[in-house]
């Protein structure tokens, strides 16, 4: 199920679970908890799994990375992200597992 919140603000919040660490950097769909799912292989250390997570986010949404959020989350693997209004078609367009 895919869940994107619209804030009001010209902003849409989702939901993400990461996998830091992983041997690919990867969307690999919405799972039935409505959450975007991403591999990435940077490890969790000094934010460099959010900072792979943006730009990986930011390179499919066709965004700037600076568009891109973490609202809740920063430390742990399921994150809260918002991203302009412009960015909901690409996201409704990442398939579901």
């Amino acid at each position: 199920m895919i869940e994107i919140k619209e804030r009001g603000d010209g902003r849409i919040g989702f939901r993400v679970r990461v996998h830091p660490a992983s041997p690919i950097d990867k969307l690999l769909g919405w799972n039935p908890a409505g959450e975007l799912r991403v591999s990435i292989t940077a490890s969790p250390v000094e934010g460099k799994a959010n900072k792979r997570l943006i730009a990986l986010l930011a390179k499919r949404l066709s965004i700037r990375k600076m568009d891109i959020l973490i609202e809740a989350g920063e430390k742990g693997r399921s994150k809260i992200l918002s991203a302009p209004e412009t960015a909901r078609n690409a996201l409704e367009k990442i398939p579901e597992i």
